[in-house]
């Protein structure tokens, strides 16, 4: 979308905006308390004139940026002390952020009735916010790709509004052990307009979407003892995370729509995406790093001319899930794997281009993998012996349990399951277990390749030559199974024939 070079501390100085709470704030401490946060991180925190009328302080001149660079400008902003404590901020209307270095043009905050109030909270700090509509603004430019000939094209245009309607939500800053910074967001949509032009890939391309109820949870925990300045390495990365660094997040959205309008010598196309609601958390600490996130399902329409027909993909509900340890020395930890795309299929016209005579079933198709065990690990210790060029620690595994694993397509099915334990007595993991595999429709799917010619028949022998003696023949017609062992010492068995 667009880069920019002289404002990356901003969003370090909003997790650091809060501080410890008083009785009964004052305008003017949660002024300073802006201006000591910048100063931790290189940050100048200034007003052009400051004036403080009986518990309302006027700010003109705004400005948050590095010492000697550009940064956010607010034109006005007001602080107005409120009888039960807390404060309220009013910001004005014009506020931006000039974009220097490779990326030129600028930022800004357009918004409805935007507002925020401060209040104690827990020994800290929280900003509770709100507006009718909020929206970034962007016009950029920046360096081109080298054209196709070798030549220089002039700079390539982005510019674009992202913005968010019937917003609300709150920033916390608690203090502790751990200093816990809290960020909750709800909002009515999400929508966003783009225009890119590239003339190096002599491209145009505008994008639109509008996602409803929008919901977002961000935490993170940061050690009172170190700042992230001062994590230089994996070591220190190690050691924060044992003493409490931690980040989770969670998502929830409506339906989403969108569109893609692409003007191309190469591709030109257009493209529409409805996707159904879901959500989605990540978790991150010394004990686990776990993503998860389901949808309701996708709808994809892709028109070009570059293609013989138009194309749409559909499918039913996915599902997303990884598990991993992060520090488990002594103890194992859980690892897993989720995935499942249901109902996934293509349009007639789509199938006809390499199916003409319908040789191949027109099911959907379904995927799904689950899969979880426990493992010791120690991710920061083999980070760090990669930097220094020396031996990672080996992983050990202890468990592997296959719940699910199946595939259906073009009407063959493959299904597997087993469980496998490890013996890391030897330094490497050494598997002992089994896992049960079936096939239905194998030859059947084959023999669809060799009609449509995507499959040689040499190549068709060999595949079945190998399908032949791995598997045995299963109860129904066209069903192959087949048990794959592991026993000690590496020895793998297929169907009781020891293959190593």
């Amino acid at each position: 979308m667009f880069r920019m070079t002289s404002c990356f501390a901003a969003p370090a100085f909003v997790l650091l905006m809060g501080g410890t709470a008083h009785a009964a704030l004052t305008a003017d401490q949660v002024w300073q308390s802006w201006k000591d946060a910048g100063a931790m991180i290189g940050l100048e925190v200034t007003a052009a004139t400051e004036n403080n009328d009986g518990g309302a302080l006027t700010l003109n001149g705004v400005s948050i940026a590095p010492a000697g660079m550009a940064g956010i400008r607010i034109s006005d902003m007001r602080l107005t002390e409120e009888t039960d404590g807390s404060v309220t901020i009013a910001p004005g209307a014009d506020i931006g952020l000039d974009l220097t270095g490779d990326t030129q043009g600028s930022a800004r905050i357009v918004h409805d009735g935007l507002t925020m109030i401060v209040r104690e909270a827990d020994g800290g700090l929280a900003y509770d916010f709100a507006a009718a509509k909020l929206d970034v603004v962007y016009d950029t430019t920046y360096p081109s790709y080298p054209s196709f000939d070798g030549t220089t094209p002039p700079e390539t245009k982005a510019a674009g509004t992202v913005g968010l309607s019937n917003l609300s939500g709150t920033y916390s800053d608690t203090p502790g052990t751990n200093r816990t910074f809290g960020l909750d967001i709800k909002a009515g949509a999400l929508a966003y307009n783009t225009t890119l032009d590239d003339a190096g890939l002599e491209m145009k391309q505008t994008t639109a979407s509008d996602t409803a109820d929008v919901e977002v949870s961000f935490d993170l925990a940061l050690p009172s003892s170190m700042s992230l300045a001062d994590m230089a390495g994996p070591q220190d990365f190690g050691a924060a995370l044992q003493e409490g660094l931690a980040i989770s997040v969670s998502t929830k959205q409506g339906t989403s729509v969108g569109s893609m309008t692409q003007e191309s010598a190469f591709f030109p196309m257009s493209m529409e995406i409805t996707a159904g609601g879901g959500d989605g958390t990540a978790v991150f600490n010394k004990d686990t790093f776990s993503i998860q996130s389901q949808g309701a399902g996708l709808d994809v329409k892709v028109n070009s001319g570059m293609m013989p027909v138009p194309v749409q993909v559909t499918s039913g509900p996915i599902m997303f899930g990884m598990t991993a340890p992060v520090i488990a020395n002594d103890v194992a930890g859980d690892f897993g794997l989720i995935m499942k795309f249901s109902q996934f299929s293509v349009n007639e016209e789509a199938w006809a281009m390499i199916d003409p005579g319908a040789v191949f079933s027109r099911d959907a198709a379904d995927l799904a993998v689950d899969i979880s065990g426990k493992t010791k690990i120690d991710v920061p210790a083999m980070i760090a012996a990669d930097e220094m060029g020396g031996m990672p620690p080996i992983p050990a595994p202890e468990n592997l349990d296959i719940t699910e694993l199946s595939l259906k397509v073009a009407g063959a099915a493959l299904a597997g399951t087993g469980a496998f334990t490890f013996d890391n007595s030897m330094g490497m993991p050494m598997p002992i277990g089994e896992a049960d595999v079936s096939i239905s429709g194998a030859n059947a799917l084959i023999d669809g390749l060799i009609a449509t010619g995507i499959l040689a028949q040499e190549d068709a022998m060999g595949a079945r030559m190998m399908m032949g003696a791995f598997m045995s023949p299963g109860a129904g017609p066209d069903t192959l199974t087949s048990k794959i062992e592991a026993k000690p010492g590496f020895e793998i068995y297929v169907n009781g024939q020891r293959i190593q």
